[in-house]
């Protein structure tokens, strides 16, 4: 596959190897882009407990890329810092002249609780990290795209914005705008042929759900494998997501397949929120 061949693609929260941001990157360079991967350099000072994107394993998707045939560029970014995303832009326009693809990955929800005992720290952190980062890089890299001649935004929210979720006030709201903000940026970027959409990944199997389940399963006194088979069985398809699943319908946004899409949002969830068949029908 060369869709994507000669562009210059730009994905935060990529430090995870197995997780979604990692994976997309890897799926955008088998595409035959060249690609920049950032996170964060390490924990959070506040939430120590929380596991976010390691310099080591940042290092080791950028080695993983790299043996694709293309060009890649590791970064560490703080993207809920002002200074630290116009640092990265700058590095990365440095290195390829420009930036075609943005993929607004990164995103987390620190200190999830009850709504009496959410705390401030923990809303403003988690709304930083996903909803401020991902206008932050907006406004960073279009001005970019513009100078190019357009370019192909991919903002990933949740399932979330739309059904809530349980202890996940702060990050449902900062998912939810993340639908907002796609809307109007797609209105306003639409005449300088940028396109800007939205995906809403449901129960994607990956290191950030895993850590969720584990937090579920301790306050529900259950299992991870049980939450899993819950999780499934209200599932048509009858299977979480994986990582893959979400990267396939990046690439599909970030190529000519998708020119004619702006302020669209695809949800990715297998079918859940649909019901249930309750098993095969004769045909």
């Amino acid at each position: 596959m060369s869709r994507l061949a000669g562009k210059i693609a730009l994905v935060t929260g990529a430090g995870r190897k197995k997780g979604i941001g990692a994976v997309c990157a890897h799926r955008l360079a088998i595409e035959g882009a060249s690609v920049i991967v950032t996170d964060i350099a390490g924990p959070f000072a506040e939430f120590p407990n929380y596991k976010v994107g390691a310099g080591e394993e940042l290092a080791a998707v950028a080695e993983g890329i790299k043996k694709l045939g293309v060009q890649v560029l590791p970064l560490y970014a703080d993207i809920a810092d002002e200074g630290s995303v116009q640092k990265m832009v700058t590095e990365a326009k440095e290195k390829f002249g420009r930036i075609d693809i943005l993929v607004n990955n990164a995103g987390g929800s620190p200190g999830p609780a009850p709504l009496t005992q959410f705390t401030l720290a923990a809303w403003e952190k988690t709304i930083a990290i996903n909803l401020t980062g991902t206008f932050l890089c907006c406004r960073e890299i279009a001005p970019l795209m513009i100078e190019n001649g357009g370019g192909k935004i991919i903002n990933i929210s949740s399932r979330a914005a739309k059904r809530g979720a349980l202890w996940m006030h702060a990050y449902s709201a900062a998912k939810a705008g993340i639908l907002g903000l796609t809307y109007s940026m797609a209105l306003e970027l639409a005449p300088f042929n940028i396109c800007v959409n939205a995906l809403c990944p449901g129960d994607i199997e990956s290191e950030f759900k895993q850590w969720g389940l584990e937090t579920e399963a301790g306050v529900k006194g259950t299992t991870v494998e049980k939450l899993k088979e819950e999780i499934a069985t209200a599932t048509p398809l009858g299977r979480l997501g994986k990582p893959e699943d979400v990267a396939s319908a990046v690439a599909f946004f970030a190529s000519p397949d998708s020119d004619y899409l702006t302020g669209e949002v695809m949800s990715i969830t297998g079918g859940h929120g649909l019901g249930n068949a309750t098993g095969k029908l004769n045909y």
